[in-house]
Parts: C-alpha cells; structure tokens; sequence
C-alpha cells in the first residue's frame, strides 16, 4: 500500500481519539504515505508526527468552489486506502482500493473504540498500536522555559490542571478545583500549573487564587507545547475535554471529571485514567429528560471524590517508580557481582 488518506475530525478533543487509527496504519503499513484532512484547531495537533507525510486543513462549512478544489488536489494521488472518521462523502468521490463504509453499524459505545472499529471494518489490524507523537524536542525545550520565566525550575512531576472546556456546562465549580487542588499542593508539595485556551484564563486564575506558586499558562502555549507539558506531568485534573483525552494517550496520570456528557462514551478506562462522576440517575435534577446539548448537572460530585481518586492515582505512580528503582538497583547489584 502507497497511499493512505484519512478524514479525521474537527474539535481538538475528538481528533485527539483518532490518532490510533492513524499509529494503526502506520504500523500496519509502514512504507505508506498517509494523508489527513483536519479541520483547523486541530492541524497543530498533528503537524509534528514523523507518520503523517501531509496534513491538509479541510474547513467543512467551505462553499462548494473551495470543496471542489480540495477534492480535485486529492485526486492527484490515488490512494490505495481511504479511512474517513468524519463519514463524508468523500471516500465515494475519489478512486480508491479500500474505502470506510458509509453504512456503519457499531457494536462499541465509546468514540475512541468506535474510530478503531471503521478499520475492523474495513479488514485492517488495530492491535495495540503504538502512541501518536504530539510533540517535538523543540517544544519540550520551549515549555520548560515558559515555566523557567514564571519561576518553575522543576523539569518535571507537576500536578496540571485544566478547568476549563469548550462548553461551559461541562466545567465543574471553579470552587471544587480550587478545593482539590489546594489540599493536593499542600499535601504533596508538587507545584500547580493551570493550563487551557486564552480565553480560560480568568477561570484558572480564579481557581489559583490563593494557592502558593500556582502558574498560569493559559494561551500561552501551543498546541505540541501543552502536550509537551502533560507528559512529564505527575497528575492532570480535567473536564471532559482535549486535555483529558491527550493525557490518556500521554499515559499520564489523569482524573476526567464528568457531569453532564456520557462517560461510558468519551471516557476511558486504564490503570490510568480514573473518571469521576456521580449517578444521574440518582440525581434530582431533569438532565436526563433534557436535550442532550442542554444538560449541565454534576449530580452532586464534589471535591472529596476527585480528591481520593487523584491520591490514588499519585499513590499509584509513587509505587511504581518506586518498584522502577528497587529493579535498577537490583540490576546494577547484579552487575556488580558479575
């Protein structure tokens, strides 16, 4: 296989669950050029990973001129493989071996598992892929000098908090992060950066208020810079949002706080991640009779729950690099006696 286009998404969350389809055709075909279509939040996302030969912005509510032209730039190259995760009509319209079907059926509930299940689909391998490279060096470096100019020097092992989210029903009281957060600071000494878009900023100041050394980074990094920064974070605290979903595939530590979206949908599962929620069903509000855009009750999850599932998750973090040292000082014993 030469040529591989996929359509991916337009919301930086939801392109964010796409990336193992992408690690999965390149796993599968490593000598494959791959192509994909983002819309354009998204395209600093995937701009940096050595898999994707080229990333094209494709803007859904064009007119049809410039859809028409984006579609002619695609047929110069016959792609052997089309995988749209946007569900266009795309894949109908070029020339192609293999294409994403228009007609789907899902057995699985949850988009990341759904985005892998249109490859089952279509005859291809999904086994474990490998994780996607959201950044370079060069943004590693960039980042840890942001935090040197607001006085972090730590290079690593922060607590990262992200209280915003692009809807604002999905953003948990900035009083119960700040609740969390400040008995996390003081019970670990890690220092707190609060992370998110420009226009987040007066929330994470407001949940930094009176927490010592807490930074604020809000709009001031990129894209491959924040996803630099969750990866050498200790914890991540956020609502259902980017954040969240980039620091599952980091494998970083993360505590996903749901209230009025579907966490069996856009959740995940691992040793971790942990989602915190309380039952809707027990709840007295009407959010379940309402439509779904509308809904915007945590159902009583207050700090105390998210509090013991990120001490979990340090706890459990703590164990392991613990075992990590214990096994590279019995190598080194080893050695030794050799």
């Amino acid at each position: 296989m030469k040529n591989i286009l996929v359509v991916t998404l337009s919301n930086i969350g939801d392109v964010v669950m796409t990336t193992p389809v992408i690690m999965a055709l390149a796993a599968q075909f490593p000598s494959a050029k791959i192509t994909v279509l983002v819309g354009p939040k998204a395209y600093a996302l995937l701009e940096k990973s050595p898999q994707i030969d080229r990333v094209i912005i494709y803007h859904k509510k064009t007119g049809f001129i410039a859809k028409w032209r984006l579609l002619m730039e695609l047929r110069k190259n016959r792609h052997d493989c089309i995988v749209d995760l946007r569900n266009t009509p795309i894949p109908a319209l070029l020339p192609g071996k293999n294409r994403s079907p228009l007609i789907r059926r899902f057995r699985k509930t949850n988009m990341r598992e759904r985005h892998q299940e249109i490859l089952e689909m279509m005859g291809l391998c999904v086994n474990n892929p490998p994780p996607f490279q959201f950044f370079a060096a060069n943004d590693e470096q960039s980042v840890l000098e942001k935090l040197r100019v607001k006085g972090i020097a730590e290079a690593t092992g922060w607590i990262v908090a992200a209280p915003g989210a692009a809807s604002e029903k999905k953003r948990w009281p900035i009083a119960h992060f700040q609740e969390v957060i400040r008995r996390l600071a003081a019970e670990t000494a890690k220092k707190v950066i609060l992370v998110g878009t420009g226009n987040e900023q007066l929330i994470a100041e407001a949940v930094a208020h009176g927490i010592p050394d807490a930074v604020v980074l809000c709009g001031e990094t990129t894209l491959p810079e924040t996803a630099a920064l969750l990866a050498k974070a200790a914890l991540i605290l956020a609502n259902d949002s980017a954040i969240m979903h980039l620091g599952f595939e980091l494998g970083v530590p993360t505590v996903g706080i749901f209230g009025p979206t579907d966490h069996e949908k856009y959740g995940h599962t691992g040793e971790h991640f942990r989602i915190a929620r309380e039952d809707a069903a027990a709840c007295s509000c009407d959010d379940l009779q309402r439509p779904y855009a509308e809904r915007d009750c945590f159902h009583g999850l207050g700090p105390e729950k998210v509090l013991r599932l990120a001490t979990e998750l340090l706890r459990r973090q703590a164990f392991s690099d613990e075992d990590g040292c214990l096994l590279s000082s019995l190598h080194d014993v080893h050695r030794s006696a050799k």
